[in-house]
């Protein structure tokens, strides 16, 4: 499972005579600070649990994650040899106070749209609505995307589902920064795909095929939902857009009722 290494805790360790952070989880690339280091702690065949060497990404015999403010080995080294690992037995320590002790500057996440996994409650609004449903959540429309046959290409589709007022050139602009962020981890390719969604949760109930995940990335006026669909042979995601000054549900108790017979799977729609 991929953690969080601006919120979740982590070891603190001395490797080749340099502070760093260690955890057993794993770190996605996108999400490692500018300046700061991330790299595998691996075994070997014949000894799979037990740290042997550090590598940038281990495929298999992966044991743990380093994550150093300073470089480790070369850039162009496939890997270096451990000999002088050590993990103190101390409490876990967040990024934050590791750098407060380290006296270093504390580095800020690099995205700006930050992608949360969907709750099981929230299903049905990934997947297509009614008009109706559609009107009552302020829907503009939702981006149709696929991975093509090289599952590294990215073709898509604009489909809209509400006012063309909504379409605005301000949530047309938003929406090319939103997709350009999430073209660097998530939609990068299908084999991202597949990494993020089995590393970040976000399963949801409804597809017809395999399992869909989903996630929300909120700005101060627009929703953003998108479901993925990690296999090959169909659309790998939809991205549904929400303005939220137009929503009206949510104020009454109708209107909550409204949305929750939105959000159930079972009363929505696959996309077309």
């Amino acid at each position: 499972m991929y953690i969080n290494i601006y919120k979740d805790k982590l070891t603190s360790a001395r490797l080749f005579g340099k502070e760093v952070l260690y955890t057993q989880g794993s770190v996605f690339r996108d999400e490692v600070p500018e300046g700061w280091y991330c790299y595998d702690l691996c075994g070997t065949d014949r000894k799979p649990d037990q740290p042997v060497k550090l590598t940038d990404s281990a495929v298999v015999y992966r044991v743990g994650t380093i994550l150093s403010p300073q470089p480790l080995k070369r850039a162009s080294t496939v890997e270096r040899k451990v000999k002088d690992l050590y993990l103190p037995f101390e409490e876990p320590v967040t990024l934050a106070e590791f750098c407060r002790e380290q006296d270093l500057p504390l580095p800020q996440d690099p995205r700006k749209y930050i992608p949360r996994p969907a709750s099981p409650e929230e299903a049905g609004l990934f997947y297509a609505l009614s008009p109706e449903k559609d009107e009552e959540l302020g829907a503009i429309g939702h981006v149709r995307i696929d991975f093509g046959s090289s599952r590294k290409s990215f073709h898509h589709s604009w489909w809209p589902r509400g006012p063309k007022e909504r379409n605005s050139q301000e949530f047309k602009a938003e929406l090319q920064e939103v997709v350009d962020e999430l073209r660097k981890s998530v939609l990068k390719s299908l084999g991202s795909m597949r990494g993020y969604c089995y590393g970040h949760g976000g399963e949801i109930n409804g597809g017809s095929c395999c399992q869909n995940y989903g996630y929300v990335v909120e700005t101060d006026r627009y929703l953003y939902r998108l479901r993925c669909n990690p296999i090959e042979g169909d659309y790998q995601a939809y991205l549904s857009c929400f303005d939220k000054q137009a929503q009206t549900l949510g104020l009454t108790e109708k209107g909550r009722q409204a949305l929750k017979d939105a959000a159930d799977p079972g009363k929505a729609h696959t996309y077309r």
